[in-house]
């Protein structure tokens, strides 16, 4: 190895490590805050949305009834919004965290309310089963948001 060829490389490896360092969690917060605004401006229009139909029968089933069709649709889009505003702000890390974590489980319950649409047999998870658990990620993502300071202006 030529002389010096070390010291450059220890110079590159530290400097992606502070890179990773420092952009890190802001790089977390904008990738789930660009995700959750997507998803949520997609339900705010029928049709916008591949999962407009679980969403709803959902939203139905946690409500009894109460909250159903347009408006657990519009609900769902304007809690995904308001996380992704959360995420976007840089602020309240720890709240971001329950929002996200909070979000997830609520997202999760087709995967126990409507067995026969999310499993074909053992572990064998169906398209929309997948696209859930998934939000295991965001889980992961949250813990480390919460982990985090909210970034002073």
């Amino acid at each position: 190895m030529r002389p010096g060829t070390t010291r450059r490389r220890e110079g590159a490896e530290e400097r992606v490590a502070r890179f990773a360092r420092e952009s890190g969690i802001p790089l977390l917060r904008i990738g789930l805050g660009v995700v959750y605004l997507w998803f949520g401006v997609l339900k705010l229009f029928p049709g916008g949305s591949p999962a407009q139909d679980l969403v709803e029968r959902t939203v139905s089933a946690l409500t009894f009834g109460i909250i159903h069709g347009d408006l657990a649709r519009l609900s769902a889009a304007i809690t995904e919004i308001g996380i992704a505003l959360v995420l976007l702000s840089f602020r309240a890390p720890r709240w971001c965290a329950v929002l996200l974590v909070g979000h997830v489980v609520m997202v999760s319950t087709p995967l126990v309310l409507f067995p026969g649409e999310m499993w074909s047999g053992p572990l064998q998870a169906s398209f929309e089963a997948q696209y859930i658990l998934k939000n295991l990620v965001t889980v992961a993502a949250a813990v480390v948001i919460a982990s985090s300071q909210p970034r002073v202006r």
